[in-house]
């Protein structure tokens, strides 16, 4: 009667195994992931790029647009997360596929904020209006990286329990 009150050892250690799966697991898609002060890096040479386009002096534009260049891809190879941290995500082709188009639409999204404010402000005869359209891209950027690395995280998280529920059940019976 005591013995059904008590749990057996037997299941508290393969819950103590799974929940250690499951925290090495989320270890591995954080590191996947890009930290948050990534988008902010990536940002700063973009308002660059623009505050150089704007100067109009060629000495200033020669010098700080191919370094913005230079800095943003080797931000982006670094983002990339076999070369970050030597982790190879196994990902579904439907979540590659996502995660990919994810990736698109936000690169999409902060050159069409970039373009349309800077040609906006430029036909309206602004002050430096490429700076302007250059720092709302970098802004757009800042808030929709953390959100990009929150819907590729949920995704990745979805796949891992997907395979979890979908893997035989030890010592169970088959069908």
């Amino acid at each position: 009667m005591g013995s059904e009150q008590q749990p057996r050892p037997a299941g508290a250690e393969a819950a103590a195994e799974l929940a250690e799966i499951r925290r090495r697991q989320e270890r591995v898609i954080k590191a996947a992931l890009v930290p948050f002060w990534y988008w902010w890096a990536l940002a700063a040479p973009i308002v660059a790029y623009g505050a150089a386009r704007d100067s109009g002096n060629l000495v200033v534009q020669a010098t700080v647009i191919p370094l913005a260049a230079l800095v943003m891809a080797v931000l982006i190879g670094a983002g990339i997360p076999e070369l970050r941290r030597r982790v190879k995500v196994h990902s579904s082709p439907q979540i590659t596929a996502r995660v990919v188009a994810a990736i698109v639409g936000m690169i999409v999204l902060v050159d069409a904020v970039a373009i349309s404010i800077a040609a906006s402000l430029a036909a309206a005869h602004f002050r430096y209006p490429v700076t302007i359209g250059c720092a709302a891209g970098a802004a757009v950027l800042v808030i929709a990286g953390p959100l990009l690395n929150r819907y590729s995280r949920r995704l990745m998280l979805s796949q891992v329990r997907r395979q979890v529920s979908d893997a035989p059940q030890a010592g169970g019976s088959t069908p």
